[in-house]
């Protein structure tokens, strides 16, 4: 059985958990190697029992997030469709406006809350926005760049600024040009918890006789 095939079938037993132990960079800049532990609660016994240990190598990194050391989580996923891709996996768009809203305070707010609707938490407001004046300042000085991000988030915030009485126009930009020699593979979210590595290539090493 493929070691990446092994370690997603070892998560799958009941009270299963994952423990993140080590994170380093490998032998490239764009490497990221972490040693990662899968264990299985034992209600008897009060505490974690280790089943296996696994070496994963992220080659190409584009970005990550390691916040779960010391702690486990039941929850571990690799997918190439979440939140966290829309700014590599889908084309960039301007989205522009025009007029001033009744209410900036409250289109202020609920541009935050189609953000954080968008992406699931998983990206902060107010990433994407155009940050070189307030926002507030922005909305009530007749119009201009609300910001430079993926098509879906611009669609959504377009139908709001609509909803305010605001002009909208959408100006799309080129797909983002990958840089990594992995450029022909697809991005992909390795998730744990709140933990999260995005790449083109993972590897997964078994630590035999290292439980």
């Amino acid at each position: 059985m493929p070691k990446r095939q092994q370690f997603f079938s070892d998560m799958q037993g009941e009270n299963r958990q994952l423990a993140l132990l080590l994170a380093q960079v490998g032998a490239m800049p764009s490497e990221l190697q972490l040693i990662l532990q899968v264990a299985e609660y034992d209600e008897s016994a009060g505490g974690l029992r280790p089943i296996r240990g696994y070496i994963v190598r992220v080659l190409g990194v584009e970005e990550h997030r390691l916040s779960t050391f010391g702690t486990t989580t039941p929850d571990v996923t690799m997918t190439t469709d979440h939140p966290l891709l829309y700014g590599y996996n889908q084309p960039p768009c301007a989205l522009f406006f025009r007029g001033t809203p009744r209410d900036a305070h409250e289109l202020a707010l609920d541009i935050a809350q189609a953000h954080a609707s968008t992406f699931r938490g998983w990206r902060e407001f107010p990433e994407y926005i155009d940050l070189s004046q307030p926002l507030h300042s922005l909305l009530t000085g007749g119009g201009g760049l609300l910001g430079q991000m993926p098509i879906n988030l611009a669609e959504n915030l377009a139908k709001m600024l609509e909803a305010h009485g605001l002009e909208t126009k959408l100006m799309m930009g080129e797909h983002r040009e990958h840089t990594s020699p992995l450029k022909d593979q697809q991005m992909t979210a390795f998730i744990f918890g709140k933990s999260y590595v995005l790449s083109y290539a993972f590897s997964f090493e078994e630590m035999v006789g290292k439980k």
